[in-house]
């Protein structure tokens, strides 16, 4: 968890010790609204480039950072919206996603999403994963939601 410390005490010695004591920024009192805000957003930044590590599942490896998928070392190219799918069904590999928790997802990107703007998004991400060689896919889990999968283990069921 980032922590920003706001003090009155300016002293150097006081300042080493909180950062030593495991703050990851220090804000002298009085202090603006705006800096205040500013440090909190570089602060959260800098703890999600640090925790935000490569998703791999099969031949696809996805950098949430980077918000860009790789299969076989090749970047995937698609929409914002498959992406936003893609790092949801990721984050739940192997189990079922519900339907509405994806609608969801979608829905904070923009206000105006139709109604069949998931069943889109799949299907598109289905051909590009398909076309691109991925070693997993898509299951629908009728009436639930989605299941992102290795292509192994849905022949071995």
């Amino acid at each position: 968890m980032p922590a920003l410390v706001m003090s009155s005490c300016n002293e150097l010695g006081r300042r080493i010790a909180i950062f030593n004591g495991g703050a990851d920024d220090f804000l002298p009192k009085p202090v603006s609204t705006d800096e205040l805000i500013a440090r909190m957003r570089a602060t959260l930044r800098r703890s999600t480039q640090m925790t935000a590590p490569v998703v791999a599942f099969g031949n696809l490896r996805f950098d949430p950072i980077g918000r860009q998928a790789y299969v076989n070392g090749r970047p995937l190219r698609i929409a914002r919206r498959e992406v936003c799918i893609l790092e949801h069904l990721l984050s739940r590999a192997g189990r079922t996603v519900a339907r509405s928790s994806l609608e969801d997802s979608l829905y904070a990107f923009d206000n105006e999403v139709s109604t069949n703007a998931l069943e889109v998004g799949i299907y598109r991400l289905r051909g590009h994963l398909s076309r691109s060689g991925a070693t997993l896919w898509i299951k629908t889990a009728r009436g639930i939601g989605y299941v992102l999968e290795l292509k192994c283990s849905a022949s071995a069921a």
